[in-house]
């Protein structure tokens, strides 16, 4: 009988310490501690959120990670890009994001971005450069200029910025979701566990929810 408790405890502590795999303060930081609209079941999805600039070489190597992340395409996950402004160059690539992703193929040119940025140390300091890009992925130049030139993408990295300000970031990438918990670089310490604790919050804003 002692032998079968003490047994059933080394499985409840293991599953207990399973839980509590990631800590916050080290691995994630809780920016709200209220409830998530997830939680309260206000919202059906989970928001997953990935801050970025098209400049960063980590985000570039991260890119990579997360197209293979199966779990961003679960049913209840919302999963997106947020492009990071902190100075003029990389207001141009936010604008650049946005209009991407007003664009049919906004994955392939997302990627192919990233990759004349990096690959072919094409820095698209400037517009003109922005819209040779497009043009070279097959885009009407005209087209490109007066997506990136209008209200609704101006719109998109102003709301972009007033997000970024709340999270008071230092730097990308940064995962951000609902809103609530943050997972930077210097936390997760890795790309893998960068995804993996972004799953373990996933996991963890489902059970929240379904208490």
């Amino acid at each position: 009988m002692i032998k079968k408790i003490l047994i059933t405890f080394i499985i409840l502590a293991s599953n207990a310490f399973a839980d509590k795999k990631f800590e916050e303060g080290i691995d994630f930081e809780i920016m709200d501690n209220r409830p998530s609209a997830y939680q309260l079941k206000e919202v059906n999805k989970i928001d997953v959120a990935e801050v970025f600039w098209y400049g960063c070489p980590h985000c570039y190597v991260f890119e990579e990670y997360l197209s293979k992340w199966d779990k961003k395409n679960d049913k209840d996950v919302n999963f997106f890009n947020i492009p990071a402004v902190f100075n003029k160059t990389w207001l141009l690539h936010a604008k650049t994001f946005y209009t991407i992703m007003a664009l049919e193929n906004s994955s392939e040119l997302h990627k192919n971005f990233f990759y004349a940025y990096h690959e072919q140390a094409r820095t698209f300091s400037n517009k003109e450069s922005i819209i040779n890009f497009f043009n070279s992925q097959g885009v009407d130049p005209s087209k490109a200029k007066l997506i990136f030139e209008s209200e609704q993408v101006a719109k998109k990295v102003q709301e972009a910025n007033y997000k970024l300000e709340t999270y008071k970031l230092g730097g990308v990438p940064v995962m951000i979701i609902n809103d609530k918990y943050k997972i930077s670089g210097n936390m997760a310490k890795s790309y893998d566990r960068m995804i993996e604790i972004s799953e373990y919050i996933i996991d963890l804003e489902r059970a929240n929810r379904a208490k």
